[in-house]
């Protein structure tokens, strides 16, 4: 697939939907939800995401839900809520960052509220999204980082086949100052034809 040479042409969906998971872009009426979630998760995600202390209030939260519509409108990022296709449930965020129209690459971040881990959500949500960056956006090369002691995020990538491509040292310093290693996964086409099979 070309890449497209007016990005804020691209048209993107209302929403990608899996068995269990609902991916759509951000909208204003998410800050309550989303900021429950991140409270009821605080330090559970803290010492592997800093902008948890940014989400204070829920104010705080409401101008993240502005601004995260906003970089979709642009096509700067695609933050992306991911919702419980069974009753709408907020669980978390995803979405496709970093993003490189011109060479068509990707990474994907993501975090999940502590009482939905350990079902499989999360699994479903970056599968469905990697598909959609390579079927529909014409993806060169999509990328997972993470801390290489957040567990549960590393097997998130290597589970559904991501390519271990290295560990890059004292990336930045955690919460509690400490130097971070973060390690790096990624898929290019091939990869993806030879991984989709086994989803």
């Amino acid at each position: 697939m070309d890449l497209p040479k007016h990005p804020m042409l691209i048209p993107l969906p209302d929403e990608l939907r899996a068995e269990r998971v609902v991916l759509r872009p951000y909208r204003p009426d998410d800050a309550a939800a989303m900021f429950a979630a991140i409270d009821e998760s605080r330090e559970h995600l803290r010492p592997w995401l800093p902008w948890v202390e940014r989400h204070i209030t829920v104010e705080d939260t409401r101008d993240f839900c502005a601004l995260a519509a906003a970089k979709w409108l642009t096509r700067e990022d695609l933050p992306i809520a991911i919702c419980d296709a069974a009753d709408g449930r907020y669980l978390g965020g995803t979405g496709l960052h970093r993003i490189s129209w011109r060479d068509g690459t990707f990474e994907i971040g993501y975090w999940l509220r502590k009482s939905a881990e350990g079902r499989g959500y999360m699994r479903e949500a970056v599968r469905t999204l990697t598909a959609y960056a390579f079927e529909q956006l014409g993806a060169r090369r999509v990328a997972i980082t993470c801390d290489e002691r957040n567990e549960r995020s590393r097997r998130v990538a290597e589970g559904l086949g991501f390519v271990p491509e290295g560990r890059m040292r004292n990336t930045s310093l955690d919460p509690y100052g400490r130097p971070r290693n973060t390690l790096v996964f990624a898929l290019i086409p091939e990869d993806y034809a030879r991984v989709r099979a086994t989803w």
